[in-house]
């Protein structure tokens, strides 16, 4: 049977023997080994063999010894380097042009590539938020890489298989996968190790490896190598940023540790690992403050502390810090769609400036087409703005990346999917969606309140009730849900219910921050339109995160009616 050209390559096929070096060569000349070969040439060792095998590479075998016994002489090799490195450091391997010509064969879809959660190697449970940044980095960075061809599996699915016994060809299975990246750190002091491998998921055939050591400070220089490496291995052409940032990029070997820890932390996504993850942040801008990731990292924190469903601090006091962090991280570093989509979570939701928050999502999702959680916020804004088609085709295009390249996401885009069919009072199709949606994730409570609201409006109002309870369950310490509760208490009749719920928001905002904008929504389901529309000034002077959607929700229908509604709606912004 024939061998499959690419394994040929990768599994020792010998070389024709090199002709003898001179015998007068000198001690200081020779390499004596293939570490010292890949050393001299800052590659790894299966690198410099497959070089000799397909390069011509000068490699010598001592005689009467083992196959593995060989030397080579720095001026042969540096000479050979000179007239191959161009082609070597632009050009992929031959067996990675065969895999290339088998990829653009199947040209209807793009590669697919899994980074696996690397292996954290220091012994020390701690060191964890080390090797799962340098995972995230990693899939950031191959992310970007060239999205149109090639589709890296998003963080949060690759997370999930961590720790896995399952083979290559079974992930390949579940998730489709072409290749998976393997990889291994391990830290000592602002040393790291790093050994990282590529691997044919379909054939379970090992493609590429190599071995890193380097300063943490080089980390970035560490990971644009890494991802050159892999792109040539799958015939991809790395961008030119990524060049001049190999080159160039080091940072203070514990303001990055720092950096990683805060967002090990904000992935969490608690209120409390929140404001712990700040604290990280911080304290590496402290030590670099030309760190662009943890500027970045430290404005996603404080937006997501200050919306919908967290509510945790004041808008007045996280927005505008999350704003400065971001046009700070975009100052440093402009090709961070992070930024970008943390300035557009800031513009959309707390200045209320629509044109400059859509320019922001958009310029996040042109440097990551595949940035789900840009789509997801940009869909919102679209609902904001009455946007109803718009927002379901970018909700569309959400929910095939979900399904591509992160699974884990995909009650998220079909919740906010539910949501824009609630918005445009098709009650009976988002009900729908959030069952379909419950029937992965029976705990998520928001999507138990959507349920139950759209149950309300289309007139089921004892299922609407008893679906809002159960997810208060879930959430008994998230505002909005008491909140929905009670007003779905008002509108069935159980006023003394929903007076009870309301006194109790009206009491914890003297100890804690509450929206202003859910007592006026109770206020106005029992009735009470004067006091409402007072909590709703509230509600615009602490700038609210739910004011934005004010407008769209069925649930301000009856507000309509009232004259001081459509004033309030265009102070907002909103047509």
């Amino acid at each position: 049977m024939a061998v499959h050209p690419a394994l040929a390559l990768d599994h020792g096929v010998m070389a024709p023997p090199r002709t003898a070096p001179p015998s007068n060569a000198s001690s200081d000349d020779r390499l004596d080994s293939w570490k010292e070969i890949a050393a001299f040439l800052k590659r790894g060792v299966r690198t410099v063999q497959r070089w000799e095998r397909t390069e011509a590479l000068p490699v010598h075998r001592h005689q009467h010894a083992k196959l593995g016994s060989v030397y080579a002489l720095k001026s042969e090799v540096a000479a050979w380097w000179d007239s191959r490195a161009t082609q070597l450091s632009d050009a992929p391997s031959a067996a990675s042009a065969i895999r290339a010509g088998a990829a653009r064969a199947d040209a209807h879809r793009r590669i697919r590539l899994l980074v696996l959660p690397f292996a954290n190697l220091s012994g020390d449970a701690e060191q964890e938020y080390l090797s799962d940044g340098l995972t995230e980095e990693m899939i950031a960075r191959l992310a970007r890489l060239e999205p149109e061809r090639l589709g890296v599996i998003a963080r949060t699915t690759a997370m999930s298989y961590r720790p896995t016994a399952k083979r290559a060809d079974q992930i390949a299975r579940e998730l489709g996968v072409d290749y998976i990246l393997e990889g291994s750190v391990r830290a000592h002091g602002t040393a790291l190790r790093v050994n990282v491998q590529l691997v044919d998921a379909r054939e379970h055939t090992h493609l590429w490896a190599e071995s890193y050591e380097r300063e943490l400070s080089d980390v970035f220089a560490l990971q644009c190598e890494l991802a050159g490496s892999i792109a040539r291995e799958v015939r991809l052409a790395l961008p030119r940023a990524d060049h001049a940032a190999a080159r160039s990029a080091s940072t203070d070997p514990e303001a990055y540790k720092a950096f990683l820890m805060g967002r090990f932390l904000m992935n969490k996504m608690t209120a409390a690992s929140l404001v712990q993850s700040l604290e990280w942040f911080e304290r590496a801008v402290a030590l670099d403050p030309a760190l662009a990731l943890a500027h970045a990292g430290m404005a996603q924190a404080y937006g997501l502390l200050a919306t919908v469903p967290f509510d945790a601090l004041p808008p007045r006091e996280a927005m505008p810090k999350a704003a400065s962090a971001a046009r700070k991280a975009l100052e440093l570093d402009s090709s961070l769609p992070e930024a970008h989509a943390a300035l557009g979570l800031v513009l959309h939701h707390y200045e209320w400036n629509w044109a400059e928050a859509e320019k922001s999502y958009l310029r996040a999702l042109e440097l990551n087409p595949d940035y789900t959680a840009a789509l997801l916020r940009y869909a919102w804004l679209l609902l904001a703005l009455g946007r109803h088609p718009d927002a379901l085709a970018r909700l569309a295009r959400a929910l095939e990346i979900a399904e591509e390249i992160d699974p884990h996401l995909i009650v998220v885009v079909r919740a906010t999917r539910a949501a824009a069919l609630y918005f445009a009072r098709e009650f009976a199709r988002a009900a729908a969606d959030c069952r379909e949606a419950l029937s992965l994730d029976r705990n998520d409570f928001l999507l138990q309140y959507l349920l139950g609201h759209a149950l309300l409006r289309g007139g089921r109002v004892k299922n609407g009730i008893a679906t809002l309870l159960a997810g208060k369950q879930h959430a008994n310490d998230v505002p909005l849900m008491a909140a929905g509760v009670g007003l779905a208490q008002a509108l069935s009749g159980h006023k003394k219910d929903a007076g009870r719920i309301l006194h109790t928001l009206e009491e914890q905002r003297k100890r804690r921050y509450i929206p202003a904008l859910y007592p006026g929504i109770l206020c106005a389901a029992l009735g009470d339109y004067d006091r409402a529309f007072t909590w709703f000034e509230t509600a615009l002077e602490e700038r609210a995160d739910g004011m934005v959607l004010l407008n769209a929700d069925p649930m301000s229908d009856r507000l309509r009616r009232d004259p001081r509604f459509a004033p309030l709606v265009r102070r907002i912004g909103l047509p």
